[in-house]
Protein backbone atom coordinates (compact mmCIF):
# COMPACT_ATOMS: atom_id res chain seq x y z
CA UNK A 1 0.00 0.00 0.00
CA UNK A 2 1.27 3.44 -0.89
CA UNK A 3 0.18 5.32 2.20
CA UNK A 4 0.21 8.81 0.61
CA UNK A 5 -2.25 7.63 -2.05
CA UNK A 6 -4.34 6.00 0.68
CA UNK A 7 -4.38 9.27 2.66
CA UNK A 8 -5.42 11.22 -0.43
CA UNK A 9 -8.22 8.74 -1.18
CA UNK A 10 -9.55 8.92 2.40
CA UNK A 11 -9.72 12.72 2.35
CA UNK A 12 -11.26 12.73 -1.11
CA UNK A 13 -14.15 10.62 0.25
CA UNK A 14 -14.55 13.04 3.17
CA UNK A 15 -14.41 16.17 1.04
CA UNK A 16 -17.06 14.64 -1.23
CA UNK A 17 -19.16 13.93 1.88
CA UNK A 18 -19.41 10.27 0.81
CA UNK A 19 -19.97 8.32 4.04
CA UNK A 20 -20.26 4.99 2.24
CA UNK A 21 -16.91 5.37 0.48
CA UNK A 22 -15.33 6.61 3.69
CA UNK A 23 -16.54 3.57 5.66
CA UNK A 24 -14.76 1.26 3.20
CA UNK A 25 -11.43 2.52 4.54
CA UNK A 26 -12.25 1.22 8.05
CA UNK A 27 -11.90 -2.36 9.30
CA UNK A 28 -15.23 -4.13 10.12
CA UNK A 29 -14.64 -3.71 13.88
CA UNK A 30 -12.74 -0.43 13.63
CA UNK A 31 -13.35 2.65 15.74
CA UNK A 32 -13.70 6.32 14.85
CA UNK A 33 -13.39 9.19 17.31
CA UNK A 34 -13.93 12.84 16.33
CA UNK A 35 -12.41 15.27 18.85
CA UNK A 36 -13.72 14.63 22.36
CA UNK A 37 -16.89 12.83 21.22
CA UNK A 38 -17.48 9.17 22.07
CA UNK A 39 -16.05 6.72 19.54
CA UNK A 40 -18.25 4.94 17.01
CA UNK A 41 -17.33 1.28 16.55
CA UNK A 42 -17.95 -0.91 13.49
CA UNK A 43 -18.33 0.20 9.91
CA UNK A 44 -22.15 0.55 10.05
CA UNK A 45 -22.01 2.77 13.14
CA UNK A 46 -19.13 4.78 11.70
CA UNK A 47 -20.90 5.27 8.37
CA UNK A 48 -24.05 6.42 10.18
CA UNK A 49 -22.11 8.80 12.44
CA UNK A 50 -20.15 10.29 9.56
CA UNK A 51 -23.25 10.60 7.34
CA UNK A 52 -24.98 12.61 10.07
CA UNK A 53 -21.93 14.83 10.45
CA UNK A 54 -21.76 15.38 6.69
CA UNK A 55 -25.45 16.36 6.59
CA UNK A 56 -24.84 18.98 9.27
CA UNK A 57 -22.43 20.79 6.94
CA UNK A 58 -22.70 22.40 3.53
CA UNK A 59 -19.14 21.42 2.61
CA UNK A 60 -15.75 20.22 3.82
CA UNK A 61 -12.31 20.86 2.35
CA UNK A 62 -8.98 19.55 3.66
CA UNK A 63 -5.75 21.26 2.61
CA UNK A 64 -2.06 21.49 3.44
CA UNK A 65 -2.00 17.77 4.21
CA UNK A 66 1.22 16.37 5.61
CA UNK A 67 1.39 12.65 6.28
CA UNK A 68 3.92 10.10 7.41
CA UNK A 69 3.90 6.53 8.64
CA UNK A 70 5.67 4.56 11.31
CA UNK A 71 5.08 0.86 11.89
CA UNK A 72 1.32 0.24 11.78
CA UNK A 73 0.36 3.93 12.14
CA UNK A 74 -0.27 6.79 9.74
CA UNK A 75 -0.22 10.38 10.96
CA UNK A 76 -1.87 13.29 9.13
CA UNK A 77 -1.81 17.02 9.85
CA UNK A 78 -3.50 19.78 7.90
CA UNK A 79 -6.22 22.37 7.73
CA UNK A 80 -9.92 21.70 7.38
CA UNK A 81 -12.41 24.28 6.18
CA UNK A 82 -16.01 23.63 7.13
CA UNK A 83 -18.78 25.41 5.23
CA UNK A 84 -21.94 25.80 7.24
CA UNK A 85 -25.46 25.82 5.81
CA UNK A 86 -25.70 29.55 6.65
CA UNK A 87 -22.78 30.18 4.24
CA UNK A 88 -20.24 30.95 6.97
CA UNK A 89 -17.00 29.02 7.26
CA UNK A 90 -14.61 27.81 9.92
CA UNK A 91 -11.03 26.80 9.15
CA UNK A 92 -9.01 25.02 11.83
CA UNK A 93 -5.90 22.85 12.03
CA UNK A 94 -6.30 19.14 12.74
CA UNK A 95 -4.19 16.11 13.41
CA UNK A 96 -5.16 12.47 12.88
CA UNK A 97 -3.67 9.21 14.00
CA UNK A 98 -4.72 6.08 12.13
CA UNK A 99 -3.79 2.70 13.55
CA UNK A 100 -3.75 0.34 10.59
CA UNK A 101 -4.66 -3.33 10.26
CA UNK A 102 -4.73 -5.34 7.03
CA UNK A 103 -4.22 -2.14 4.99
CA UNK A 104 -7.35 -0.51 6.48
CA UNK A 105 -7.84 1.92 9.34
CA UNK A 106 -8.59 0.06 12.56
CA UNK A 107 -8.58 3.09 14.85
CA UNK A 108 -9.24 6.60 13.48
CA UNK A 109 -8.49 9.38 15.97
CA UNK A 110 -9.13 13.04 15.07
CA UNK A 111 -7.57 15.74 17.23
CA UNK A 112 -9.26 19.07 16.52
CA UNK A 113 -10.85 22.02 18.29
CA UNK A 114 -14.29 22.04 16.69
CA UNK A 115 -15.93 24.02 19.52
CA UNK A 116 -16.88 26.89 17.19
CA UNK A 117 -18.30 24.72 14.42
CA UNK A 118 -21.96 24.96 15.39
CA UNK A 119 -21.95 28.47 16.86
Amino acid sequence: MKFKTFVSDVYQSIDHKDASSFARFITPNGSFRFANNPAATGTAAIESYVAGFFQSLKGINHSNLESWSSGDAIFVNGLVKYSRHNDTTLEVPFSCTWKMKDQLIDQYLIFIDSSELYQ
